[in-house]
């Protein structure tokens, strides 16, 4: 889950305090989930997915205080240069992603932040499975798009 919400807001460890929240929100609300079909984890990244929400107004679009690549693990110590270059490649994936829909980030977070299947990722979105792998290619696309733009602006 923190992994989750990390992709989302782009803050490690205030993605960690969120999914605390998450938890704390689900068991108060436990008595009033309805089993619709869709498993509980649905029911809890819904749940996710509004405190993220309220999280980014809150913010209001802040610059996040701790890169992305925290939630993916990608720098290593032993090599600090390397490390440097990771974390200037989450940042700049992190700035990519404001330029997407809030559907178009959803779904890729869910997809690779939380490492659902398109039928997990479709029961928390409400959507077929065929659906979310049509948002996912478009998200990619549109990702690639704006990489390819930001990455021509900075050369």
């Amino acid at each position: 889950m923190s992994r989750y919400i990390s992709v989302r807001i782009g803050d490690f460890s205030e993605a960690e305090d969120l999914a605390s929240e998450v938890f704390i929100r689900a068991v108060r609300a436990a008595d009033t989930y309805r089993d619709r079909g869709a498993p509980l984890e649905a029911w809890v990244f819904k749940i996710a997915h509004n405190i993220v929400v309220d999280h980014l107004r809150k913010k209001s679009r802040r610059p996040a205080s701790h890169p992305i690549d925290e939630a993916f693990s990608l720098a290593g110590p032993q090599d600090p240069q390397k490390e440097v270059e990771k974390k200037q490649e989450a940042e700049f994936l992190h700035r990519a992603l404001k330029h997407l829909s809030e559907a178009h980030q959803q779904v890729l977070a869910l997809r690779f932040g939380a490492e659902m299947t398109s039928e997990e990722a479709a029961q928390v979105l409400g959507k077929k499975p065929g659906a979310v792998r049509e948002m996912q290619s478009a998200a990619i696309k549109k990702l690639r798009q704006v990489i390819g733009v930001t990455a021509g602006a900075q050369a």
